[in-house]
């Protein structure tokens, strides 16, 4: 009797133990079902120390997604609120997202980021920092001052007489202005000679 009153407790905590770590094993398989996709090959220059590198403005850029996630759900934007338009490449193996950086970003630090579900609704999520230079100042080239048009009315200017010629530089135009015949050079005659 002593024997089954130890064994009791002892089959009880075993049955116990089991269902316990069998559960937990459950819940590990249904975390691998879900494969989060991956990010790779993003085209824009991380802006990072020493190099600090900047992107000009309204720069396109890409990057690559791994095939299993959800094309539909993908979300690109800054983390203010400017949601980045953008395309989606589908192939057989890959998913390649395309978009160009909009023009309210210009001279601002940015940091780009994408969510990417999986088809089984678990998700990646990155992001990357840049800076986006201002637009390049275009140096106004200096325009050539045209001289002013002469003035084409009938009215005669009221000049006097001895200070017209230093007002008016141009030489005066006859009245008839039809145009005059051109000849061409008489050939040179030749003196008869004698026979």
């Amino acid at each position: 009797m002593k024997l089954l009153t130890i064994t009791k407790p002892i089959a009880l905590a075993a049955i116990l133990f089991s269902s316990v770590s069998a559960l937990a094993y459950d819940d590990e398989k249904e975390k691998e079902k879900c494969k989060i996709p991956k990010i790779q090959e993003f085209t824009l220059p991380v802006y990072e120390a020493p190099d600090n590198k900047e992107v000009p403005p309204e720069t396109e850029f890409s990057f690559v997604v791994s095939g299993w996630a959800n094309p539909k759900k993908i979300t690109l934007g800054n983390g203010k609120g400017v949601d980045i338009p953008f395309t989606v490449d589908s192939k057989e193996t890959f998913h390649k997202v395309k978009a160009k950086l909009p023009p309210e970003l210009t001279g601002k630090y940015v940091r780009i980021n994408a969510r990417i579900p999986a088809m089984l609704e678990c998700y990646s999520t990155v992001g990357w920092l840049i800076k986006v230079a201002d637009k390049p100042k275009t140096a106004e080239a200096p325009q050539p001052q045209e001289p002013p048009a002469p003035e084409t009315s009938n009215t005669p200017l009221s000049v006097p007489e001895g200070q017209a010629a230093a007002a008016n530089p141009t030489p005066a135009k006859p009245e008839n202005t039809a145009p005059v015949p051109q000849t061409a050079p008489a050939a040179a005659e030749k003196p008869a000679t004698a026979p």
